[in-house]
């Protein structure tokens, strides 16, 4: 049979895309009606004040928007697994292994008058100890029906072309990072769901791995 779709190594050559529709519609559904259920005590409002304390960091991005992992004591096992599936879709779990890929995801929702202002999602982290760098960022949309429509805000902005995506339900964006971007304000009283995060790789690592192989 023909060889699954890698939208992450796609993203990588060439900087961004953009995948109508990356699962079944029957799994999109189900997988937007779990989101929506998501109780409110699992979401966490993440804005530029409260995250620049947090993380003792200036001129962080503006935003607010709210981010979860679907439980309230802990992460939920539906959603988990809703993840797992998302980035099975976007590319082969072997090849992600191979090159070393470590994801990071979560759940969105932004509600009316949330945004994030343009922004590289340039960022390394520490995980298990040693320091990773976002090398691909991913966002799918639980939108559900009717269709999201531009004039409900909240579209996906991509700096270097100019175009302007709105979150279309069981549509995928990914691209290479950095890469600047932004999200408008949501103008809607719906809430405007995703699954996002990053793959992350140890710092230096990727660069190491293609001068192995000659690339």
């Amino acid at each position: 049979g023909a060889a699954a779709p890698n939208l992450i190594s796609r993203a990588l050559r060439d900087g961004f895309v953009r995948e109508a529709a990356l699962l079944p519609s029957n799994e999109a559904d189900a997988a937007a009606a779990l989101v929506a259920a998501a109780p409110e005590a699992a979401w966490q409002t993440s804005d530029a004040g409260a995250d620049a304390k947090a993380h003792r960091v200036k001129n962080a991005t503006r935003h607010r928007y709210s981010v979860g992992d679907g439980g309230e004591d802990a992460p939920d096992a539906e959603v988990q697994r809703l993840f797992e599936r998302v980035l099975d879709a976007a590319a082969p779990r072997a090849w992600r292994l191979s090159r070393g890929y470590v994801p990071r995801l979560q759940l969105g929702r932004y509600r009316a008058g949330d945004f994030i202002g343009r922004h590289d999602d340039s960022s390394v982290v520490d995980i298990g100890g040693v320091p990773h760098s976002r090398r691909v960022a991913i966002v799918y949309y639980l939108t559900g029906e009717p269709p999201w429509e531009t004039s409900m805000g909240g579209l996906f902005v991509d700096h270097p072309t100019g175009r302007r995506f709105a979150p279309s339900h069981n549509a995928l964006v990914a691209f290479s990072v950095p890469r600047l971007h932004e999200v408008t304000r949501v103008a809607t009283e719906r809430p405007r769901y995703s699954v996002f995060g990053w793959l992350y790789q140890p710092v230096g690592g990727g660069e190491r791995r293609k001068k192995r192989r000659g690339r």
